[in-house]
């Protein structure tokens, strides 16, 4: 059977979209940083980041975005939150040729699974930077960046695998 330019341009349609969204969203992200909102989404990370290293015994203070206790500290920055992440996965979720409720559903899972995910990160590179601080920047910027980013992937391709499969027109 002969592919006619129809069905070239169809079948590459869901890739078109999900790339020109991901390139949106990554464009989004960086306009982002230094803004109000941003600034806003930084503090609330380092509070958020706080609450369950309090809830782990760990005495720390919050001042703006910077997360600290007598041993170790760090300072929230844009790429610290949930943002970019959160921002692709929406991305390649909304451009998907998927139903209303299914993107909405799966846009809850994201935020869930994205935030919940960053809040661990944060808590480990606390601890790892407090009792492992030479172990620091490959964990923070080896280990952890992959594993968000992959998580990302995966939670997306999962998504698109329960979502149903797109009908041919």
């Amino acid at each position: 059977m002969r592919w006619s330019a129809v069905q070239t341009l169809r079948s590459a349609t869901p890739v078109v979209l999900v790339t020109g969204a991901l390139g949106i969203a990554l464009f989004a992200y960086f306009q982002s940083f230094g803004s109000a909102v941003m600034d806003q989404v930084t503090a609330w990370t380092a509070a958020s980041a706080a609450f369950p290293l309090q809830l782990l015994g760990t005495d720390v203070d919050v001042r703006g975005t910077i997360v600290a206790s007598d041993r170790f500290a760090y300072n929230i920055v844009a790429e610290c939150t949930l943002v970019g992440p959160l921002l692709l996965y929406v991305a390649a979720v909304a451009a998907y040729p998927a139903g209303l409720a299914s993107k909405a559903s799966g846009i809850a899972l994201g935020v869930l699974v994205i935030g919940g995910l960053n809040l661990v990160r944060l808590v480990s590179l606390f601890y790892v930077g407090t009792y492992m601080p030479q172990h620091l920047d490959m964990v923070h910027l080896v280990i952890w960046q992959g594993v968000m980013v992959l998580s990302v992937v995966v939670l997306w391709l999962s998504w698109v695998q329960r979502s149903g499969r797109v009908r041919a027109a």
